[in-house]
């Protein structure tokens, strides 16, 4: 591997990471930056659920600010990230996170969640040209603090 695709590969990690850390402090605006303008965001509910699309930056941060900004708290821990294909300029990769967010103090739903996303590097910078979100599994339980 050279030295050039090891820098990427961190680049792409930092993004997701960015990504989770944006969603914690639910700064929609920024993680709708880390898409291109033309990105893709969608949504799957298990692994053979109907997968839903959103198209484009401002739609993609409308959705972060539905479901994201109402929430009182919320916290996202990512996992293991894998590359599949790496051309240099695009990549493809699997990531893992969970996501715990809770909206009326009471109650805490926690979603495990597989992000399928394709990786786009303009200019010097990597961006998600398409993420698909699937909800691996979810469940809520009171909330203690």
């Amino acid at each position: 591997m050279e030295m050039k695709e090891l820098q990427d590969r961190v680049e792409i990690r930092e993004l997701t990471d960015v990504f989770a850390n944006l969603a914690n402090v639910k700064d929609v605006d920024g993680q709708g930056k880390l898409f291109l303008e033309d990105g893709v965001l969608e949504f799957q509910m298990g692994t053979d659920g109907e997968v839903n699309e959103i198209k484009g930056r401002k739609a993609i941060v409308e959705a972060f600010r539905n479901t994201v900004g109402p929430a009182k708290r919320v916290y996202h821990i990512n996992g293991q990230q894998t590359l599949i294909s790496y051309t240099g300029d695009e990549a493809q990769g699997v990531s893992y996170c969970e996501a715990t967010l809770s909206n009326d103090m009471e109650t805490v739903t926690t979603n495990y969640v597989r992000y399928n996303d394709h990786y786009v590097k303009l200019d010097g910078k990597w961006y998600l040209k398409k993420r698909r979100t699937v909800f691996i599994y979810s469940e809520s339980r009171p909330a203690q603090v």
